[in-house]
Parts: structure tokens; C-alpha cells; sequence
């Protein structure tokens, strides 16, 4: 696991699947929005980070950590972990958590003792990972459960 790297074909295909992947609660969400967003960080300093999971140079997934994740009236304080995504042929091995955790310990390393996030899916599958449910919500007129998790 890596902080998303240089190379443009990779951040140009992470662009692609978060466009895709979440085109129906942002639809002016734009590839540059995304890349802009993978560049816009000093890791070890300040919020955005985002890291990748490759293999062999291959994109197998990316996530995002960010201050704010845009969910309307979320009374929330962030950070938030945002847009992960895992390529569907890698899902189910450990990527998805991979990433998470990366994050996760980012989050720890600059001082934040909990994060948020939103899901309209993949509830259960933070739970298993420690998450805590703490309300639904609702995104371009569609429920999501909004979770946190404490950094230890």
C-alpha cells in the first residue's frame, strides 16, 4: 500500500472509477476533480491523503481521507474517509481493508482520534472492521449509514 503513486495512467484510471463509481450522489464530479484531489496533499502534514493498492503496477483499489465529505447537513467533524473503491476482480482479499487501515493510521499519526465515513452499501462490511453505526442520513435522495470509527 502506497500514497497514490506519480504515474498518470493510475491516477487516471482511480479518476475513472470514482466518476463512475459515484456519479449518481455527485454528478458534477469531474476525472480532474478526482486527480486534483490525489494531488492536493503533504501526507505526512495535512488532509487530503489518498493512497493505492497496487500489484505489479496494476490499480487494484484507492481511498481517500478528507476533511469534508460533502454530505449535506452533516453535523460531523471529520475527517472523513472518502471514495474508497476496490477494481470488483479484487474484491474479497483484503484490499478494501488494506486501504482503510492505511488511512486510518494516517488519520492517527496527524492527531484525529475518530473518523467518519458514509456508505449506502458496504455497512456491514465496516462494521466487521470496527466501525460504529451512528445515524442514516440522506444523499441525493437515496439512505446512507453514516459510521465512525475511534483511533486507538
Amino acid at each position: 500500500m502506497t500514497e497514490i503513486p506519480e504515474s498518470r495512467a493510475i491516477r487516471s484510471l482511480a479518476a475513472a472509477w470514482s466518476v463512475r463509481q459515484w456519479r449518481a450522489s455527485f454528478p458534477s464530479d469531474t476525472a480532474q476533480w478526482y486527480l486534483n484531489l490525489y494531488k492536493a496533499g503533504d501526507y505526512s502534514k495535512q488532509l487530503p491523503i489518498t493512497v493505492a493498492a497496487t500489484i505489479t503496477g496494476n490499480l487494484v483499489g484507492v481511498g481517500s481521507l478528507v476533511v469534508d465529505d460533502e454530505l449535506p447537513e452533516a453535523s460531523e467533524p471529520g475527517p472523513w474517509l472518502a471514495a474508497v473503491y476496490v477494481s470488483p476482480r479484487f474484491r474479497g482479499k483484503g484490499a478494501g481493508s488494506k486501504i482503510v487501515q492505511e488511512l486510518m493510521d494516517h488519520a492517527f499519526l496527524l492527531g484525529y482520534r475518530e473518523v467518519f465515513c458514509y456508505t449506502e452499501t458496504k455497512k456491514d462490511w465496516y462494521q466487521k472492521m470496527g466501525w460504529q453505526m451512528v445515524r442514516e442520513a440522506l444523499l441525493a435522495n437515496h439512505k446512507v449509514a453514516v459510521l465512525k470509527c475511534t483511533l486507538r
